[in-house]
């Protein structure tokens, strides 16, 4: 009878402080298989992500995974759990079932419908409707073909939901377009690779060059179509395609005219990675006065806020703490002065953080005796990684003489990570 009481009393307690602006929030409820015990990152995923990641939410969750919560919320909203993204609008209450890699999920309440449709969205890091090269056929005409009969399936579904905005329809059209994109896009990757040891096989593509070329007039219209609406900025598959576009292969560009704001996104990204590259006080007078006169002020304050992280790094005192290596053996910050040390942040449930791994197993090979290379697992470490802004992962840190030198955010390469090593060293 005692614990019913004081379950109604901090119910009431709880719908007492809550905001009187009901209409501004998203009742979020539910249970997270498979992702840690005690915090889950529900991250944002519109344009702004691209810098930074103020507005990423901690879920605490019970020994089941349960959790409750409510996100204050003026707009409607991409974020990311794993790897099923959900679309929030504020006044939904909704409750959800989500295991990871999206392997199963569920949703109830308000809110429900757009978000049952997501849960079939592509990852635009497999190639999108190719699945990780899954879908390669005999040849490219065949996997376009069979390519534009699973958007065809996905733009069938998407209009046949009667309760969703046309706000949100229209995003994810934006998404198909971007989907079937990043599919062209990758595809000689994806074909090259599944081609490897296989005989008689003609999917493999011989000329790149000409093979993009072909594609110009097709996705010039694509291009123009996902970014004449600056709300399809905040869809992941059509920032993905941007990006790649602009960096590898502008012939896609042609006769497409950016807007301010998409434009303001690709030059403060640019910030933002080199920040995460090597950060000095050239770099952060420069993205400081960029970032003052950015008309975008999102972008504008998450640039700034990826700025202040930066500044801390290169100028801030290490905090002792113990580490594992890759052997499991535990050690202290504080037993390596002089030497050169590499921490990787990393979780279990982290898809990019087990592609790393065997990386960081080599690198401890070949740097044996020169450099320290640890793990820090972000779901018994919660609090250390708070305390170096950890809120991406992998995040890599590197320390010199017992300080904080240099960091790096998002899966990488070896070559890469032993080009910082080298320079530490010397």
């Amino acid at each position: 009878m005692r614990k019913s009481i004081l379950l109604l009393i901090s119910a009431f307690t709880a719908a007492f402080l809550l905001p009187i602006n009901a209409s501004a929030q998203v009742h979020l409820k539910g249970q997270l298989k498979g992702m840690g015990t005690r915090t889950v990152p529900m991250n944002y995923d519109g344009a702004s992500s691209m810098l930074g990641d103020s507005r990423n939410i901690i879920l605490h969750t019970d020994a089941e995974g349960r959790f409750d919560t409510i996100v204050a919320l003026k707009e409607p909203a991409y974020f990311n759990i794993s790897r099923n993204t959900l679309y929030l609008t504020p006044g939904d209450d909704l409750t959800v079932y989500i295991t990871t890699n999206n392997k199963e999920a569920s949703f109830k309440g308000k809110g429900a419908e757009a978000n049952e449709y997501m849960k079939y969205r592509l990852f635009p890091h497999g190639g999108s409707y190719l699945e990780g090269g899954q879908n390669i056929k005999y040849d490219f005409n065949t996997t376009r073909s069979f390519i534009d009969s699973l958007a065809t399936l996905r733009l069938d579904q998407l209009k046949s939901l009667p309760r969703v905005s046309d706000k949100f329809k229209s995003m994810e059209q934006a998404r198909i377009t971007a989907d079937k994109l990043i599919s062209f896009f990758y595809y000689p990757m994806y074909a090259k690779m599944m081609a490897q040891g296989r005989k008689n096989i003609s999917f493999a593509v011989n000329n790149v060059d000409s093979f993009y070329t072909a594609l110009n007039s097709d996705a010039q219209k694509a291009m123009k179509c996902i970014l004449s609406d600056d709300a399809n900025l905040d869809v992941t598959a059509v920032r993905s395609i941007l990006g790649n576009v602009q960096e590898s292969r502008k012939s896609w560009m042609e006769g497409v005219e950016l807007s301010h704001r998409a434009q303001e996104l690709l030059k403060a990204s640019d910030f933002v990675y080199k920040l995460r590259q090597h950060v000095s006080d050239s770099l952060l007078t420069e993205t400081k006065a960029f970032a003052a006169q950015m008309a975008n002020k999102d972008l504008a304050n998450e640039l700034n806020d990826k700025t202040a992280q930066a500044e801390k790094l290169l100028k801030g005192p290490a905090i002792d703490f113990s580490f594992t290596d890759v052997e499991g053996k535990t050690h202290h910050l504080s037993d390596f002065k002089g030497k050169v040390i590499y921490i990787d942040f990393w979780a279990t449930w982290c898809g990019p953080c087990r592609m790393l791994s065997p990386v960081i197993s080599e690198l401890a090979e070949d740097y044996d005796g020169k450099v320290v290379v640890g793990k820090c697992d972000v779901e018994e470490n919660d609090e250390l990684a708070s305390d170096f802004g950890v809120r991406t992962i992998p995040t890599l840190l590197f320390f010199k003489n017992g300080e904080l030198v240099d960091k790096f955010v998002g899966a990488t390469t070896k070559a890469v990570l032993q080009e910082k090593f080298d320079a530490l060293l010397k």
